[in-house]
């Protein structure tokens, strides 16, 4: 009875010890490396065909061709600060433009995660809220927008909120007027 039991162990220590069977063919075969990002195009045509198509108004095309053009830029940063912010602004601004209020967000939430203080960046975002016909959260970011405005690049001008279509649903409101009055009194960098 020992010499059986001394035995029994001896094979339940043979199979844990990988003497046993062959359990290798039992195994998920290791997945192929992954293929490696390569665009259709170069960044440099998305950014044209953007631009192209954001300029003539028609947001929809500006979305296809600026997002890939972001999808290029997250994984390799190559673009100019100048050309960046076109493309998040642009980005957002076309997404807004298109009804996608949350995209436009996104996006924007993505540039103020990389550059906080650039105004433009804080602008869209009141516009995304002006499309909505929210004027609060508008002039809330209105006046962040504002208080950054020294930080423009230079050649770069400030818009006037009040001839933005974004805002159309409350440009007679004396909220706005007032508000936009008193941020282009204040100095750059101050609270209201």
């Amino acid at each position: 009875m020992k010499i059986v039991s001394i035995m029994f162990w001896f094979a339940m220590l043979s199979l844990a010890c990988g003497l046993g069977p062959d359990m290798s063919k039992d195994r998920v075969p290791r997945s192929p490396s992954p293929t490696p990002f390569v665009p259709d195009k170069p960044i440099a045509d998305y950014m044209r065909d953007g631009g192209a198509a954001y300029s003539a108004g028609n947001f929809s095309e500006a979305v296809n061709s600026y997002k890939r053009a972001l999808e290029i830029e997250q994984r390799e940063q190559k673009l100019e600060k100048k050309q960046w912010y076109e493309l998040v602004g642009n980005l957002a601004m076309s997404y807004s433009r298109t009804g996608d209020s949350k995209n436009a967000r996104l996006t924007i939430a993505y540039g103020l995660s990389k550059d906080y203080d650039y105004p433009i960046f804080h602008y869209v975002l009141a516009c995304s809220y002006g499309e909505e016909g929210d004027e609060s959260n508008a002039l809330y970011h209105l006046r962040t927008a504002f208080k950054f405005r020294d930080k423009l690049l230079a050649g770069e001008k400030f818009p006037d909120p009040l001839t933005e279509s974004s805002f159309a649903a409350f440009a007679d409101s004396e909220t706005l007027k007032k508000a936009v009055a008193g941020m282009k009194r204040s100095k750059p960098g101050s609270k209201d």
